[in-house]
This record gives C-alpha cells, sequence and structure tokens, in this order.
C-alpha cells in the first residue's frame, strides 16, 4: 500500500518540469524556479525516490546547501520535503530540458510530500517516505 502512494507521489513530480526550490542557511531563506527531474531506475528501489533538481551554479542555494541539506520543492499542486545529497551527474536518461545556463545536478531524496485537493469533495493527501530518510542527520 505504502508503495503504491509513494509511486503516486513520484508520478505527481514527474509530471512537472519545473518547481520552487526553497532553501535556508547563511545566505538566507532562498526560494527560486528550478527544473526538476523524477529518476525511475527499475534495477535499484532506492533509486525510485529521487528526485533531481538543476540548481544554477551562481545561485545562493549551493552556499545554503553547504550547511543544510534540508530543502522544499513546491508547485500549485504538491509540496515536498526532503534532503538534498551531494552533488553528482545525472543518470543519462535523466536530462534538462533548454537550460539557459549553467547547473549542478543534486538528488533529492523526498521525507513527506503533501499532494493538494483537486477537486470537490477531495482532501490534501499526506505521504510519508521511508522513515530511516527522516532520521538522517544534518551536517553541521
Amino acid at each position: 500500500m505504502l508503495d503504491k502512494l509513494r509511486d503516486r507521489a513520484l508520478h505527481v513530480i514527474a509530471a512537472t518540469p519545473t518547481c520552487i526550490l526553497s532553501t535556508t542557511g547563511p545566505a538566507g531563506l532562498q526560494a527560486s524556479v528550478v527544473s526538476c527531474r523524477v529518476h525511475a531506475a527499475q534495477s535499484d528501489p532506492e533509486q525510485q525516490q529521487r528526485v533531481f533538481v538543476f540548481i544554477p551554479v551562481t545561485s545562493d542555494h549551493l552556499f545554503n546547501l553547504e550547511h543544510c541539506p534540508e530543502v522544499m520543492l513546491t508547485t500549485p499542486q504538491w509540496q515536498l520535503r526532503g534532503l538534498v545529497g551531494a552533488d553528482q551527474a545525472a543518470p543519462p536518461e535523466v536530462t534538462v530540458i533548454e537550460c539557459q545556463q549553467q547547473v549542478m545536478t543534486f538528488q533529492v531524496t523526498p521525507v513527506q510530500m503533501h499532494i493538494e485537493p483537486t477537486g470537490e469533495g477531495s482532501h490534501r493527501e499526506t505521504i510519508d517516505f521511508c522513515p530511516r530518510f527522516q532520521q538522517r542527520e544534518v551536517r553541521p
């Protein structure tokens, strides 16, 4: 049951090519529109829980992420709380379309997602991802 909910959450994210990335840290509260992609590698279940974001190399988000890996990704349809991993090359099947500037690629490990109601009679949904990611310590 939980796997179906998590898969649904990732399908909702995959339908959105951009989102607002929010970070906090020494550079203050930052919010910017960034490209995002879901990596759906079938061979590695852990990879299915990864969302890639592409952050411009001149962004203050990078300074914040050095100190605090917690991020919030938002769109009008959903909100995702997650933890960012180290900068790494995206798998070949994950591409940025029409990227106007140089970017760094980060993986976001989902912690919790809220999906907004889509119609009358529907309710806001909350989906929790693997609890072991919620226990991850923040770097000093």
